[in-house]
């Protein structure tokens, strides 16, 4: 998988994108902080000191940046990708005491306006503009963040515009506040602002739980997982998926897999079936960013075979001499359990690729090897096509003078 910041224009990068987010919140905390003094306005002041905790994050963010493009070594094998996940944590962090600040504000405002000690705000037009002004420019924001956090598929950019997406709220209920204020109604600000900070915890929350699997190395849901199970369970000689766990490094996505594979297999063809399957799953799932294959023997191994046949008559078929012209296939199972070999089942197949007169050989290699055949009996070298494919489905050839299918399976049987 290649990395999607290669791809990105530079107002798009991270690091552009926090640093002009630190000029554009430095900016408005100190404007907001100054006319929160002048109106006498604490919902201002709150919403200052919530910008304050912006550039906390951003400053955070940068931080987390530097150490994410630090390669994987022999003390942090799966590199500093988790590094952004706990800088998302953080930020959740953050959400959760702005809405404490918001809710403890509102209830103070509230008390007191049942007392009879309203709050008085001090209108002026400069202040309305600055608020609109300042409106705009968060869901400009959240709008660029969003949009860059979906590019790059960061749980940094997309947590960030998570936590502005909720600072729009914040602006538009100081905003509501000083219409409600021109009016004299002081307590709507109060009101609107307790309501805001149930959706900011939410916010929060999601982060927080997010962050948190992932820190703590849970699987995460994989939209195409059940398409990425099936992909390994029909490749050649897999027989069984012991273990699929999927999980997320920052934004990177990490596949690590235990399959079993028959005991037939040498260290070569085994480290070849690996590097075929990884292959395989990555032209399939780009998003997915490493892989690790573990590899095991089956317990009770199970060795299934082919034999092409002229005819069908049971176990007495006779063997056919021309592989792509038989007219059927046997397919038998032989069991080894405790250095005895057993005949599980065997069945006969009729050779749907007949009557083909185009890679005819090709077209049965493939149709066997999706049947997830470990060897096949032959009474003759293959042909080019069809042998290349046996052999890179890693399946074993053996050259046989047997005549007829029972002693086939006899001979598979006594083998050691």
């Amino acid at each position: 998988m290649i990395d999607n910041n290669q791809n990105l224009k530079f107002y798009e990068s991270p690091i552009f994108l926090n640093f002009f987010l630190l000029v554009i919140n430095v900016t408005l905390f100190i404007f907001k902080l100054i006319f929160s003094y002048m109106t006498n306005s604490l919902a201002l002041q709150a919403d200052a000191f919530d910008t304050l905790t912006d550039i906390v994050m951003v400053l955070a963010a940068l931080i987390g940046i530097v150490y994410t493009r630090k390669k994987p070594n022999e003390k942090f094998p799966y590199g500093y990708y988790k590094i952004e996940n706990i800088i998302s944590m953080i930020i959740s962090l953050f959400i959760f005491l702005t809405a404490y600040n918001i809710i403890s504000q509102s209830i103070s405002d509230i008390l007191d306006f049942t007392s009879g000690d309203s709050k008085i705000i001090n209108i002026s037009i400069s202040v309305f503009i600055f608020l609109i002004f300042s409106f705009t420019l968060s869901l400009f924001l959240t709008l660029y963040l969003k949009i860059v956090g979906k590019k790059t598929n960061s749980p940094l950019i997309k947590s960030e515009a998570s936590e502005k997406f909720f600072d729009n709220f914040i602006s538009l209920s100081v905003l509501v506040g000083f219409i409600g204020a021109s009016f004299n109604l002081y307590l709507l600000d109060s009101i609107i602002g307790l309501f805001i900070a149930l959706f900011i915890i939410k916010g929060g929350y999601d982060i927080f739980i997010t962050s948190t699997k992932i820190l703590l190395d849970a699987v995460i849901d994989f939209d195409k997982r059940t398409d990425l199970n099936n992909l390994i369970e029909t490749f050649p000689k897999i027989k069984k998926i012991e273990s699929l766990e999927i999980r997320a490094y920052g934004k990177y996505i990490f596949l690590e897999t235990i399959i079993s594979l028959n005991k037939d297999l040498s260290l070569t063809q085994v480290q070849v079936l690996k590097n075929q399957l990884t292959t395989k799953i990555k032209d399939t799932f780009p998003q997915i960013f490493k892989i690790l294959i573990l590899t095991q023997t089956q317990e009770n191994p199970i060795t299934k075979v082919a034999v092409p046949l002229l005819d069908n008559d049971g176990l007495n078929s006779k063997i056919s001499d021309h592989f792509g012209d038989s007219l059927f296939f046997a397919l038998f199972e032989i069991k080894e359990e405790e250095e005895e070999k057993q005949l599980l089942n065997y069945n006969i197949l009729v050779n749907k690729f007949i009557k083909e007169e185009k890679r005819k050989g090709i077209l049965i290699s493939d149709w066997l090897i999706s049947n997830k055949i470990d060897k096949i009996y032959l009474k003759k070298e293959l042909k080019i096509g069809p042998k290349l494919i046996f052999e890179k489905g890693l399946i074993q050839m053996e050259i046989s003078t047997q005549d007829k299918l029972n002693e086939i399976i006899n001979h598979e049987l006594d083998s050691p």
